[in-house]
């Protein structure tokens, strides 16, 4: 724990303003059904998967899949584990798990993985790492950077960073255990790094629990930025359009020289293949992403180009495409990426409260 830097005062008063919400929860049906499911989240990790590692199947990889939150999104699990097979190759993938699982260097094995595999982000990664060392290892998720924000613990990792490196990780793991402590010195029985997910997941619903509690704002200097990940809004406009019963993919070559950040595709029995075309902007040049948008839209099945950004830059790719040909414009579409965290959120808890329902029973292994 030497390597740990110690929270500030401002910090650790901040977790304990927040202790009093989570107790209520811990005292809750809600929280005692969240355990189980825990438990049962743990024990496969742990006990399951690594007895089926060295000859892991497609089957398999579906169970895993089905069995993490990062997944909740997806109505269509099969798909995505399908997916994730083909883009991969269940060779690769049953060698990148067994290195995962069985790597003393959590932190290092999360960045080759990530590296590895495509289809699988840093919220899958971290928390099937987390069910197999929850003493060491904790889930790097929006609801977690969020909570960070709130808490004022935004100067040792930058949460609003969609893919941390190994040393990162690392650092944010350290700090999970800081919190864990505070949590232990409070007297919140049995902590660990999972169940510190699930404090920073109540914390992450401040405004709520602010609105119901009379909980003070977050701290001075914790405020909420502006800025966006590229690949996160990219990665949640791929879930959106999965969820919505879209065949997707990402960095995907649509027409000669325009290879497009993220498409959705349907075969409509009128219309054949129809696919629509995103492109998030964050920095550069806006000209660029215009002549990309242009030539993608010359591709026959394109219908829609949607450009998605912040409020300032749309409006100004508004006004640099206001000259262009009428069929174009027609066609262009825009997206706030306040939006799309909308409706990603809103979409995950559609998905969450319909798998609660249990109409699909889990595969056993």
């Amino acid at each position: 724990m030497s390597q740990i830097p110690a929270l500030t005062e401002a910090q650790q008063a901040a977790i304990k303003q927040y202790l009093d919400a989570f107790r209520r929860y811990m005292a809750t049906e809600a929280f005692q059904r969240d355990q189980a499911e825990r438990q049962a989240r743990v024990e496969f990790f742990q006990q399951e998967l690594p007895r089926r590692l060295d000859e892991l199947s497609e089957a398999d990889f579906e169970a895993i899949i089905n069995r993490l939150w990062a997944s909740a999104m997806w109505g269509n699990k099969t798909y995505l584990a399908q997916k994730i097979v083909n883009d991969n190759g269940i060779d690769r993938l049953r060698s990148e798990l067994k290195r995962l699982v069985e790597s003393d260097d959590p932190e290092q094995a999360y960045s080759r993985f990530l590296r590895a595999i495509k289809g699988m982000g840093p919220a899958s990664v971290t928390e099937i790492l987390t069910y197999l060392r929850p003493e060491r290892c904790g889930i790097w998720n929006r609801q977690a950077r969020e909570a960070l924000k709130i808490l004022g613990i935004t100067d040792r990792v930058n949460p609003d960073k969609y893919m941390l490196s190994a040393q990162e990780y690392r650092t944010f793991n350290w700090l999970l255990q800081l919190i864990a402590q505070e949590l232990a010195r409070a007297g919140v029985p049995d902590v660990d790094l999972l169940l510190v997910d699930f404090f920073l997941y109540e914390v992450a619903q401040a405004k709520k629990v602010r609105a119901e509690t009379g909980l003070p704002e977050p701290l001075e200097g914790a405020q909420p930025t502006e800025t966006f990940d590229h690949d996160e809004v990219r990665d949640l406009i791929v879930q959106i359009g999965a969820g919505l019963g879209f065949d997707t993919d990402t960095e995907v070559k649509v027409a000669h020289g325009a290879v497009v950040d993220a498409v959705w595709r349907a075969r409509i029995a009128n219309l054949g293949l129809v696919t629509y075309v995103f492109e998030v902007h964050r920095s550069g040049s806006i000209d660029s992403l215009i002549l990309n948008l242009q030539k993608a839209r010359s591709a026959p099945s394109v219908q829609k180009v949607i450009a998605v950004s912040d409020e300032d830059q749309l409006e100004r790719i508004r006004r640099e495409c206001e000259g262009l040909p009428e069929e174009f414009r027609q066609a262009l579409r825009f997206w706030p990426v306040t939006e799309v965290l909308g409706t990603a959120e809103h979409l995950q808890r559609v998905m969450e409260s319909i798998d609660a329902l249990g109409l699909i029973e889990d595969g056993i292994w």
